[in-house]
């Protein structure tokens, strides 16, 4: 009885122990966070606007979404805010086609598989009341930490959401900026723009002992994000979208700030490796790039049939070497790919939400602001 006691002692210690021999266990994970703002409606490519030419399309956006869904285990797909309405509409009929068309984007993007989406300052001008409406019948949580009625300065919508990705959780803030032009700012009867600094501050204040990192989708101005990163820590990622350009990758203090382009041209990609504890960023999209063309050559190299090439190879391949050697090393970092795809012609579409397009002609006429 003894013996088996002693041997089952033995076993539970020698299972602890292997539990928890790598300290680093359950503190890192891999992560694919898509990220798209300034929709503005949009559900085909729009020949019209800048820069758009033939490119762009919820179809595309949604075949592209599933071989991503396809390659990776986890996924977070953002919005940072425009993504249903193009412009203001002050007349009753403009605003009623307006609306019809924001509830049918909002159908798609639900099948497109968002996990949130934030509120811009063009979203505003449907109406908050229709907005609030719209989000009782959404899977897709709305947010804005600084979004609130004026009677009692709670919030319209959810602040924040936290997702759990790999055993890392996530704190997930929206902001709109609080330069609202004037003819939506009067529609704002009964509601109020907090400053989105302070708000920012009061969300982080209350996420960051639950949160491993936080993300803001942030419809800002580009000094609004400026103010913000210096001013509210700690804050991983920055998805900005209020000017409607594309921003390559850059880290301001310790955040990350990426935005994609307006009209669905392009849609963001960050390949992501998030660690516990740890608020810097290094991009690894170049160390990867040159050790794949380090590979490809030393394959020629081996290759008999680059014999005459051989001293050229060598030496593009010991230049290559030398410029891996000089990036940053990223031990104890978050780590970063950037990618800015563009969806254009040639790509396939999701003929499903194709025919779903098709079926609502009617009811995607525009009538212009």
């Amino acid at each position: 009885m003894k013996v088996k006691i002693s041997l089952a002692c033995f076993f539970i210690v020698l299972a602890f122990l292997f539990i928890h021999i790598d300290p680093s266990i359950g503190n890192e994970t891999s992560l694919t966070l898509i990220y798209t703002s300034n929709n503005l409606g949009e559900v085909e490519p729009c020949g019209t606007c800048p820069d758009g030419g033939d490119n762009g399309g919820l179809p595309r956006r949604s075949h592209y979404l599933k071989t991503v869904k396809e390659e990776v285990k986890n996924l977070l797909i953002l919005d940072a805010g425009d993504a249903l309405v193009v412009s203001y509409f002050s007349e009753p009929r403009g605003r009623e086609q307006a609306r019809r068309r924001a509830e049918f984007v909002l159908k798609l993007y639900e099948t497109l598989g968002y996990h949130a989406l934030n509120i811009g300052d063009t979203d505003l001008g449907l109406g908050v009341g229709y907005l609030k409406d719209l989000q009782k019948k959404s899977t897709i949580p709305f947010l804005s930490a600084n979004l609130k009625e004026k009677k009692t300065g709670k919030h319209v919508f959810k602040p924040y959401i936290i997702k759990e990705v790999g055993g890392i959780k996530i704190g997930i803030l929206g902001l709109v900026t609080a330069d609202i032009s004037p003819p939506i700012q009067k529609e704002l009867k009964d509601y109020f723009i907090d400053n989105p600094v302070k708000a920012a501050a009061e969300t982080v204040q209350r996420l960051k002992s639950s949160c491993d990192h936080l993300i803001v989708l942030a419809h800002l101005t580009p000094p609004e994000i400026e103010i913000l990163v210096r001013d509210v820590q700690p804050i991983s990622i920055v998805i900005g979208g209020n000017d409607r350009s594309f921003v390559f990758p850059k880290q301001i203090s310790r955040s990350l700030y990426v935005q994609a382009d307006a009209f669905g041209i392009h849609v963001g990609r960050l390949n992501l490796n998030l660690l516990k504890g740890s608020y810097e960023f290094a991009d690894v999209l170049s160390a990867r790039l040159i050790q794949k063309k380090i590979e490809e050559i030393q394959e020629k190299i081996e290759d008999p049939k680059h014999a005459k090439d051989l001293q050229g190879l060598k030496e593009l391949q010991s230049i290559l070497i030398e410029q891996k050697k000089k990036i940053p090393r990223s031990d104890g970092k978050n780590t970063y790919e950037n990618y800015l795809t563009l969806m254009h012609p040639g790509m396939k579409a999701d003929l499903d939400i194709q025919r779903k397009i098709d079926a609502s002609r009617d009811l995607l006429k525009r009538i212009l602001p």
